[in-house]
Formats: structure tokens, sequence, C-alpha cells
């Protein structure tokens, strides 16, 4: 019998209180997707409205991206001070409160202010659920972090969903955005109630900013790789359908589509299969799995092939982010909301670095050739993966 399945044998089924705090936390991921779907799925309204060119709009979401990287080592400090469950609570009212001043901002700069406390929030609310979702997994002695993620990734299927009714029946952004909030906090409060308390031990008078320290900075890089494959398919993807293989305006918007279910499916399937595998040998198959379809998709510049391997890419990138959180928890199981913000502040620079650099790349030397950088990005993940540090030898 392995040894995982052995031990939950011996310790039995999670106690109640804490299967209530898994559904809790499940529910704080969900309403996270949701509500930053919410916000994505009306971008033209908001656009519209206030009569702004791609450009001027590019420079109101630099607030977004300022907000958020700016945020997670200060947000890593207050959860290892004042725990997960208040850093959740402050971050779940400015999130969910930015949302509807998104759709009344009378111009180009407080819209951009609005957004970098919307992201300010969103940080607050990712680090911090994060935080609450390896407590979670502790209490259960098994991996389950990956199915809080998989809850995101449906909730935003759920907002993206609510938001292209609501555009199709006339809706405006503002009364949208302010039900949307409203629910959203009435919901967080429901399920904060029942979160797990943080350790007794977990205040901590230690720096106020997390940043990469020690083992962290391998996990921090492998996140980067993970994280800019999926800002390069994000921002690029449906372009290289079209540009590249002569895909139609519904195959290229299919692409993305087929990206996340294939991220949802992975998110779903990850817990079981890394509870069997373990982690370096789960995290290697991610690699190769996601490097096959970055592969598979600039190989043969045909809609069909590149479907195929959005979707494997969508599969093998799905769990890692995940898993890379509930590694450095057990890295550091004494602060591990500041090492998931370490390791987030590391991450996300590649999400929001990748974009770009496909941008560069593709105007120097085309747009085929630019999408080989996803190839290279899970290649090196795979060789960080084996550099990763077990717990015991960094305690």
């Amino acid at each position: 019998m392995p040894a995982e399945a052995a031990e939950r044998q011996r310790h039995g089924s999670p106690p109640r209180q804490v299967r209530r705090a898994r559904a809790a936390v499940a529910t704080v991921f969900f309403l996270t997707g949701t509500v930053f779907a919410t916000w994505a799925s009306r971008v033209p309204a908001v656009q519209e409205r206030l009569g702004m060119s791609a450009g001027a709009l590019a420079l109101a979401l630099v607030g977004l991206s300022i907000g958020a990287v700016s945020a997670l080592p200060v947000v890593g400090g207050l959860v290892a001070r004042y725990g997960s469950r208040p850093v959740l609570l402050v971050g779940v009212v400015l999130y969910a409160g930015a949302l509807p001043l998104l759709a009344v901002a009378p111009n180009l700069p407080l819209l951009a202010l609005a957004l970098a406390a919307f992201a300010c929030g969103n940080t607050a609310v990712d680090v911090a659920m994060n935080t609450q979702g390896v407590l979670v997994e502790r209490a259960y002695r098994r991996p389950i972090l990956g199915s809080f993620h998989a809850m995101f990734s449906l909730g935003g299927i759920a907002g993206a969903a609510a938001g292209s009714v609501a555009a199709g029946q006339g809706v405006g952004a503002g009364p949208h955005f302010l039900v949307t909030g409203l629910v959203a906090v009435a919901a967080f409060a429901g399920a904060m109630t029942i979160l797990v308390p943080d350790p007794p031990d977990a205040a901590d008078p230690g720096p106020a900013l997390a940043l990469p320290r020690g083992g962290l900075w391998i996990p921090g890089l492998i996140a980067f790789c993970a994280l800019m494959g999926e800002g390069v398919l994000n921002d690029w993807g449906a372009v290289y359908l079209h540009d590249a293989t002569g895909a139609d305006d519904g195959t290229a918007a299919a692409g993305f589509a087929v990206f996340s279910a294939g991220m949802v499916a992975g998110r779903l399937a990850a817990d079981r299969i890394r509870a069997r595998a373990g982690t370096v040998p789960f995290m290697l198959a991610c690699g190769l799995v996601a490097g096959l379809g970055a592969a598979v998709a600039v190989a043969v510049a045909a809609p069909v092939s590149g479907l195929v391997g959005y979707a494997l890419l969508g599969l093998g990138l799905a769990a890692v982010v995940p898993v890379v959180f509930s590694h450095v928890a057990e890295l550091h199981p004494d602060r591990p909301g500041p090492s998931i913000a370490a390791v987030s502040a590391v991450g996300y620079g590649g999400f929001l670095a990748g974009p770009p650099i496909i941008g560069a790349v593709a105007e120097g030397a085309g747009l085929r050739v630019a999408m080989l950088v996803p190839v290279l990005l899970m290649i090196v993940m795979t060789l960080l993966v084996q550099r990763l540090d077990s717990p015991r030898s960094t305690r």
C-alpha cells in the first residue's frame, strides 16, 4: 500500500470542520475567479464608455500589472505578521469593492488607479487563499491544492459566461459590476467564517517584505516559466492561430477555450496523480506534456495541430503553480504565506514579461519563430524541476 494511502487509513476521514473548511476555501477560489472574469468579460464595454483607443487601454492596464506585482512582497509580510484570515478579509473588501469603480471611472488615470486597487486586492486574496489552501491540505494529509485552483478556473468560466449574457441583454457594466461585487462580498463573508485558523505561532515579527531566499529561487523560476507560458498563450494564442495557421476568427477564439479546458482537466486530476507519483516525477511529466503541446502547435502550421497543442499545453501547465505553492509551504511550514508570496513575485514576473517578449521576437523573426519561446521555457522548467530541494534538506 502506498505511504500516503496508508497514512489516510491510519488517520481516517478528515474531521467535519476540516471538510467544511475545504468547501469554504473552494468557494473563495471560485469567487476570486468569477470576480476577475467579470471584469475581463466587460473590458470592451468599459473601453467604449470612455472612448479609449487600444493604446490608451493598454496604458490603463499597466495599473493592473503594477498593482499585482508591487503588492506581492507586502502581502506576504502581512500574512506572516497577522495571519491569512485578516489579510483575506481586507483583500476581499478591496478586491470586490473596487470592481464597481472600474465601471464608473470617468477617465484613464482614475481607471488605472482603480485597476491598481483591484489588483492589490486580488493579490491579497490570492496569497491568503493559497495559504488557507495549504493549511487545509495539511489537515487532509494529502494533496488537494490542485482542486482549489480548478475551482478558480471554473469560477472564471462562470464569470465569463455571466458577462457574456449580461452584455447580450444590454446590461451596463455598472449594474453588472455592482451586483457581482455585492453578491461576492456576501458569499466571501459566509465562507470566511469557517476557514482554518492560522497556527498559534503564525505571527512573525520578521521582514515586512517577503522576498525569495535560499531554496525559494528554484520554485520561483519554475513558476516563472509556467506563468510566462500561460501569459504568452493568453495574449498571443489566438493571434498565432489566425495569422500563422490561417484559422478563421471562430477557430482562433476557440484556442483559448481549448487551453482553458486543458487547465481545468489537469487541475482536477493533479492531486490524485501527484499523491501516487510524488512531486518531482509529477512535475517532470507536466513539463514534458506542456513542452510537447508547445512543440506540436508550431511544428505544423495548421489550425487542428494548434488546437491540439494548446490543449496539451494547458493540461501540462495546469498544476505547476499549485504544486509549486504546496512544495514551498512544505519547505517552510512556519512561513507558508510569505513563501507563496515570494515565489509568486518571481512567477508573475514571467506572466508579465512573456507577451512583450513574444511581440519583440515576432517583430524581428516572425510569429511562428516567436512561438518557439514556450518550447524553450518548458525545457528550462523541466531542468529546474530536477533541482527542487526536498523539505527535509531546507529545515
